[in-house]
C-alpha cells in the first residue's frame, strides 16, 4: 500500500506526463495565435490533473501502457477545461475568476460583442 507521500509523488510524475502532452497537442497545429494563446492559458492555469491521472492509472489496472492511452487522458482534460471556460460565459455564471486568476475569456479579450460593453 502508498503511503500519502508516495501517492502525492505519483499524482505529481504522472501529471507531469500529461502537462507535457497537453503542450505537444497545441504545439505546430496551425492553431491561429490568439486561439492558441487563449487554449494554453487555460490548459496551464493549474490543477492536479486528476481526471487524466486516474484514466492513466485504470489503464495501468489493465496493462496499458501509458503511451497508449494519455491522448484519451489528455482528452478528458482538455474538455474539463472546456466545461470550466463554458461555465463562466457571460451566459452562465459570468465569472471573471477563476482559480483566482483572470478567465481565459478576458485575457484574450473575446467577450467584445456579449453584452459586455467596457469589459
Amino acid at each position: 500500500m502508498l503511503t500519502p507521500s508516495e501517492i502525492k509523488a505519483r499524482l505529481r510524475d504522472e501529471a507531469a506526463g500529461v502537462e507535457r502532452h497537453l503542450a505537444a497537442c497545441l504545439a505546430d497545429r496551425g492553431i491561429p495565435a490568439r486561439l492558441r494563446a487563449a487554449m494554453e492559458y487555460s490548459l496551464n492555469a493549474g490543477g492536479k490533473r486528476v481526471r487524466p491521472v486516474l484514466c492513466l492509472t485504470t489503464a495501468s489496472l489493465f496493462g496499458l501502457p501509458a503511451h497508449r492511452v494519455m491522448p484519451f487522458a489528455a482528452a478528458i482534460e482538455m474538455i474539463h477545461t472546456y466545461s470550466l471556460i463554458h461555465d463562466d460565459l457571460p451566459a452562465m455564471d459570468d465569472d471573471d475568476l477563476r482559480r483566482g486568476a483572470r478567465q481565459a475569456l478576458e485575457p484574450q479579450d473575446v467577450r467584445r460583442g456579449h453584452g459586455h460593453p467596457g469589459r
